[in-house]
């Protein structure tokens, strides 16, 4: 998912001319050359067709698009497993389900008659959830009639594990007091607007179909 002004990120480059030097004592006599990459984690400013504006300790740098290697998106703040299941229950037993259950770690929701994101889906909030598990998750929705789907969030596991293909991306924002909101992340104008209102990356998920 790409970041957007406002995001916390981590950009991996290549050290070189016009880029910022490297963070690390230079040279290295553990190493037996000097690194070719370094990493910066900052606030993004601005981005252009030619570089990215990311501001590191009240300093803006200048960080050449040629030079990037890879870009991750952060949370606003430091957030804990902890906080991102209980972000994710609260998300969750506010969407509609006219059944729902917990085992191994899984909470499913069945309502066929919504199309809510959460009301036929099954969520790890659980510490114990596995994606080993999701098998007998497949199966609790095959006995209702239904199609399972999984919401599986950044860090709790692994969706290679459960599914071949990447799924649909989600962000979770949260403004200072709390509350929180699933955007699709492929809607920009959807994350610009409610980061406009205050609201910061929480953590994402995807949604995988099994």
């Amino acid at each position: 998912m790409d970041p957007l002004a406002g995001d916390r990120i981590v950009v991996r480059y290549r050290l070189g001319e016009g880029g910022p030097g490297d963070w690390r004592p230079a040279p290295n006599p553990a190493l037996e050359r000097s690194p070719s990459l370094s990493d910066l984690t900052g606030i993004l400013v601005d981005e252009t067709a030619d570089a990215l504006l990311v501001e590191r300790d009240g300093t803006v740098e200048r960080l050449p698009r040629a030079a990037i290697t890879s870009i991750r998106q952060l949370s606003r703040r430091v957030v804990r497993n902890s906080a991102i299941r209980d972000v994710e229950r609260v998300l969750t037993e506010a969407a509609p389900a006219a059944e729902r259950d917990e085992f191994d770690g899984w909470t499913v929701s069945a309502d066929p008659g919504s199309t809510a994101l959460r009301a036929n889906a099954a969520v790890p909030l659980g510490r114990e959830a596995r994606a080993a598990d999701v098998g007998r998750v497949r199966n609790w929705y095959i006995r209702r009639g239904l199609s399972a789907r999984v919401v599986v969030p950044e860090r709790l596991l692994r969706t290679a594990e459960i599914a071949p293909r990447p799924g649909t991306e989600y962000e979770v924002l949260v403004d200072d007091a709390g509350a929180a909101v699933e955007v699709p992340g492929d809607d920009r104008d959807a994350r610009r607007s409610w980061r406009a209102r205050g609201y910061g990356l929480h953590h994402t998920f995807q949604v995988l179909e099994l």
